[in-house]
């Protein structure tokens, strides 16, 4: 392996913040393939996946008010860095299609329904501009490819380069945040136009967050990471546009806008697993998709951090029940907190009676679902030391949804490397090319809506390194194009699975009305985000 690099490589990858043993398991990693998961089945309710009672929810977060008066460090951790060109895929395909009238159920839907948009008010007065004529005019006139380029393209208001985190989510009918235009940056204005009465996830998300974890007089931490080329625009939007939400909630928020780390850049490859390298002969390296957002979530000053995603936004009509929820997880995730220092705090002293002892074994089986078929089998002190081993790591508790047929990660139960079983979040990519374990994935009864509480310091206060908790062999492996030569990529263990995999994890049914995802813009018109309370 050393004789893959030159002595100037070397001292390339060390400018670049990476070290060589990194690189080198990378190409390893290539080389030998990604493993499949040992995926045994589902997780369902009573089996890995606990339900509360109402009763119960409103105890966890009346507690989890009790714990803000403490003053103790929390932040919101808001992964933000996509393009919203992500949502007009379906319009980018009706723009290049032969023909020139909506002829799919999406662009059917997507022309009809336009006025409901939130940035209806913006893309009417730019074609009443330029075209002098409104957008029920030109729809009129059949002129839907000239409507779609004035919403994508720099012809018009070019939302397929704008941050997904600026994108207009909802009509904010209640206007009760207005900005004043003279007060925006004119680079925020090109974006934004006079229509203050509309709400973008940066915005939702901060409310949110401060109906969370604030106080009055309080800060609100949040962190939304970001791409290095929107970070100047959407720093200039929150200077601005946080100052009303401030002022109505009496609060204050402390927002950062971190960047993925280069260090967490992964190394492009040949087809034979060599390194591949640009014009100038240097190797080439790649952002390593979100699970190198690990670092970003590792380097927060916070005892507890929220996990969420930038297009899963409620509006105001659901955020007392999205809120009211994540309260809850975060009173779950300090009730566990509790019981796992109080096991840990008997070790140390060495005063862990026997009854104590196997409530440990079945808090760790039956609570935080760690499973070991030899466990009462083993002497007391391997019993003492895997137990110790085993509670002490990162907790999560994570909300779970009815699955809907949604694409993305579903609850499982897994079988790891040291023999036990666990809880885990297992993504489609990571098992989309294995028929049977697909089979199991499809019939998974719930969903991962990415709505995660964190514990990030150990029982004793203790700051913990959570890349000490990853499976870095869980990374994925695909074939792209660079230059016009094939090539292989590596992202990095995802946040949220392979990120956490050596994670204590409890997963807990939410309602589905607390997942409201923005996948294409046409789910913008569902009436959850219309804000209504239908």
């Amino acid at each position: 392996m050393m004789n893959v690099f030159t002595e100037e490589d070397k001292q390339y990858i060390k400018s670049l913040g990476h070290t060589l043993e990194s690189v080198e398991e990378q190409l390893s990693i290539f080389k030998k393939g990604v493993p499949v998961p040992n995926f045994l089945r589902t997780a369902t309710i009573d089996d890995g996946i606990q339900i509360y009672t109402n009763a119960e929810i409103d105890a966890y977060a009346a507690s989890w008010d009790s714990y803000l008066e403490k003053g103790k460090p929390i932040a919101h951790f808001i992964p933000a860095s996509g393009f919203a060109g992500r949502f007009f895929r379906d319009l980018i395909n009706f723009l290049n299609a032969p023909y020139d009238e909506p002829q799919t159920n999406f662009e059917k839907n997507f022309f009809k329904h336009l006025p409901s948009f939130a940035f209806f008010g913006e893309l009417n007065k730019f074609c009443l501009a330029t075209e002098k004529e409104g957008l029920q005019e030109l729809l009129k006139d059949g002129k839907y490819k000239l409507i779609v380029e004035y919403i994508l393209t720099e012809k018009g208001l070019n939302f397929c380069s704008l941050p997904s985190a600026l994108f207009k989510f909802h009509t904010d009918k209640s206007h009760r945040f207005v900005v004043i235009q003279k007060y925006l940056p004119k680079k925020i204005v090109k974006y934004y136009g006079s229509f203050e009465d509309t709400r973008t996830p940066i915005q939702e998300s901060l409310i949110e967050s401060a109906m969370v974890s604030g106080v009055k007089g309080g800060t609100v931490n949040v962190c939304f990471t970001v791409r290095k080329e929107h970070k100047e625009v959407i720093q200039d939007y929150v200077r601005e546009f946080k100052y009303p939400i401030e002022k109505k909630l009496g609060l204050s928020f402390f927002v950062t806008l971190p960047c993925q780390k280069t260090n967490t850049d992964t190394i492009v490859v040949t087809p034979d697993n060599l390194p591949f390298r640009d014009a100038n002969g240097n190797i080439m390296f790649q952002q390593a998709g979100h699970g190198a957002l690990l670092q970003n979530l590792n380097s927060l000053p916070a005892d507890v951090v929220f996990i969420k995603n930038i297009d899963n936004e409620a509006p105001d009509s659901l955020k007392k029940l999205t809120s009211h929820y994540k309260k809850a997880l975060g009173g779950i995730l300090l009730a566990n907190q509790k019981i796992i220092s109080r096991f840990l705090r008997l070790f140390d002293k060495d005063e862990m009676p026997d009854d104590k002892l196997i409530e440990a074994i079945n808090y760790v089986e039956n609570t935080l679902n760690v499973k070991r078929d030899n466990i009462l089998r083993l002497t007391r002190q391997e019993q003492v030391d895997y137990l110790k081993s085993k509670l002490n790591r990162p907790l999560r508790v994570c909300g779970m949804v009815k699955n809907e047929e949604e694409q993305g990660g579903m609850p499982c139960w897994v079988k790891n490397d040291d023999g036990t079983i666990s809880l885990q979040i297992i993504e489609y990519y990571q098992i989309y090319d294995n028929p049977t374990l697909m089979n199991l994935f499809n019939s998974s009864t719930h969903f991962n809506p990415v709505d995660i509480v964190c514990s990030m310091v150990d029982y004793k206060g203790k700051k913990i390194d959570l890349t000490q908790y990853a499976d870095k062999k869980s990374a994925m492996v695909y074939n792209k194009n660079i230059e016009g030569q094939a090539v292989k990529v590596m992202e990095l263990p995802g946040l949220w699975n392979g990120g956490m995999a050596d994670w204590n994890t409890i997963f807990v049914e939410v309602p589905i009305k607390t997942f409201n995802p923005v996948k294409t813009v046409n789910d913008l018109l569902r009436h959850e985000h219309q804000n209504t309370n239908k």
